[in-house]
C-alpha cells in the first residue's frame, strides 16, 4: 500500500522542476541489443520510507532476476538490477530514477511504492522516455496523467473505492468515517471514496485527516467516536494502523473498524492491539477463491522456497510487471527504452492471477492500466486469528 514522507503535490512539482524538466534529456550510446540488460529498482529500503515493504520488493526482484538468468536470460542476455533506496522521500526517489537511467542505462524502472514519490518520478521517466512500471501505487494520477512511459499492473484508488462503496452498501452502514493519513495514498483514496459513496443512497460519509506518522491518535479517535459512526475505514500504513484500533476502543468507539488492507495479518498486530482487534475487518486482494495461474503458482513456490514464507499479493503484481518488461524486450528484439515504451501497450502474457493486457482509454485512469484485480473483505473474530481463520464477508470484482 502506498504511503510516504508527506509533501504536497504542489511541493513535489515545484521542488523538482529543475530536475525533471530542465531541457531535453541527453541521449546515450548504449548497446541495447547485446550484453547485459539492466533494470532499475527504486524502492524504500530505509526510514522514513516503508522499509518493510521495500525489503519484500527487493526480494521479489532479486528472485525474478535469478529465475530469469537461470533459464538463459532474456533473448539469451543476462539481466542485472540497479538498486536505489528512495527512503520514502520524493526528492530521493526522483534522483534514484535519474541515476538508474543516466548511470546504469536502465531499460526500465520498477519497484516504486509510494504514490507521492511516484508522482515525482514520472516526470523523470517522461523526460528520458524510459518505461516506469508501477504495481502498488494507488493514486489515480499515476495513469490518469496519460504519460506514455508510465504503466501499472496493480490496483488504483477509484476502482478500489467503488468496490469499498459496494461493501458499505452490502453491510447496511449509514454513517461512515474515512480516517485518512495526509499523504497521496490516504487523501487520494479518501477523495475517490467520497465520489464513489455519493452513488450509494442514504449513506453519510466524512473524511477525518491526521498526520501520517503520528504517535498518538487519542484526540482524533475521541472526535471520531463522538460522531457515532457505523464504520470507520482507516487508510494509513504507519504507526497509526494499530493506534487507530487500540486508542479508538479505549475512547469508546463501538463502530466496525475496517483496517487499511492486510496489516492486521502482520506479526505486530495482536501483540499491539490485544482484544481491541477482535472483530476488525480488513480488505485484501487475495483469497483462496482467487485462483493462481501456473505462472502464479510457480512464483509462490519459488518465493516460499527462497525465503521461507509465501509472498503477499502485491509481490505477485510486481512479478507481473517484471514479466511485462520481459515480454516487451522479447517482442521488440531490443532493450532500448524508447522502443519498449512503444511496445509495452501491445504485450499480452499470462500473469500470476490471469491474463495481462493494458487498457488504452485515453483521457482516463485506464491508460496503460491492467484492470482485473478482485477485492475481499474479511473479519478476524478473535485474538490471534490470521487469514486462515478470517471470515469472508464480501467479495467484489471476481
Amino acid at each position: 500500500m502506498t504511503s510516504s514522507f508527506h509533501i504536497s503535490r504542489r511541493g513535489v512539482l515545484g521542488g523538482l522542476s529543475a530536475l525533471a524538466f530542465a531541457g531535453p534529456a541527453p541521449t546515450f550510446a548504449a548497446d541495447w541489443t547485446s550484453g547485459p540488460i539492466t533494470l532499475g529498482l527504486v524502492t524504500p529500503l530505509s526510514e522514513p520510507g516503508d522499509a518493510r515493504s521495500g525489503q519484500a520488493i527487493r526480494q521479489t526482484a532479486e528472485l525474478w532476476v535469478k529465475t530469469v538468468n537461470a533459464a538463459g536470460g532474456i533473448a539469451k542476455r543476462p539481466v542485472e538490477l540497479a538498486v536505489y533506496d528512495d527512503a520514502g522521500k520524493v526528492e530521493v526517489g526522483a534522483q534514484g530514477v535519474e541515476r538508474a537511467i543516466t548511470e546504469k542505462h536502465a531499460s526500465a524502472i520498477l519497484g516504486m511504492w509510494s504514490s507521492s514519490v511516484v508522482l515525482a518520478q514520472m516526470g523523470i521517466a517522461k523526460r528520458y522516455n524510459v518505461p516506469l512500471m508501477t504495481f502498488y501505487s494507488w493514486s489515480d494520477d499515476v495513469t490518469a496523467k496519460n504519460y506514455p512511459q508510465v504503466f501499472r499492473i496493480g490496483p488504483y484508488n477509484s476502482k478500489i473505492a467503488e468496490q469499498t462503496a459496494a461493501f458499505v452498501k452490502a453491510r447496511g452502514y449509514r454513517k461512515v468515517v474515512m480516517l485518512a493519513e495526509d499523504t497521496a495514498y490516504g487523501l487520494g483514496f479518501a477523495k475517490a471514496f467520497e465520489a464513489a459513496i455519493r452513488q450509494v443512497p442514504d449513506v453519510q460519509a466524512e473524511t477525518v485527516q491526521f498526520q501520517a506518522q503520528t504517535q498518538d491518535l487519542t484526540p482524533v479517535m475521541s472526535k471520531v467516536a463522538a460522531s457515532a459512526p457505523d464504520a470507520v475505514i482507516v487508510q494509513t500504513v504507519f504507526a497509526a494502523t494499530n493506534l487507530s484500533i487500540k486508542q479508538g476502543r479505549e475512547v469508546g468507539l463501538t463502530a466496525d473498524i475496517v483496517a487499511g488492507w492486510d496489516w492486521p495479518l502482520l506479526p505486530d498486530f495482536w501483540p499491539t492491539v490485544g482484544e481491541a482487534g477482535e472483530g476488525v475487518i480488513y480488505p485484501t486482494f487475495n483469497d483462496p477463491s482467487l485462483k493462481m495461474t501456473e505462472t502464479g503458482k510457480a512464483f509462490v513456490a519459488a518465493y516460499t522456497a527462497a525465503y521461507g514464507a509465501a509472498p503477499a499479493i502485491f509481490q505477485s503484481y510486481l512479478w507481473d510487471n517484471f514479466n511485462a518488461v520481459r515480454a516487451a524486450i522479447e517482442k521488440a528484439g531490443t532493450a532500448d527504452p524508447a522502443v519498449l515504451v512503444a511496445t509495452l501497450p501491445s504485450v499480452t502474457f499470462e500473469g500470476t492471477i490471469g491474463p495481462i493486457a493494458f487498457k488504452e482509454e485515453k483521457g482516463t485512469v485506464s491508460f496503460n492500466q491492467w484492470d482485473r484485480f478482485a477485492m475481499f473483505f474479511k473479519q478476524l473474530p478473535k485474538s490471534g486469528d490470521g487469514d486462515a481463520q478470517a471470515k469472508l464477508l464480501f467479495a467484489s470484482g471476481l
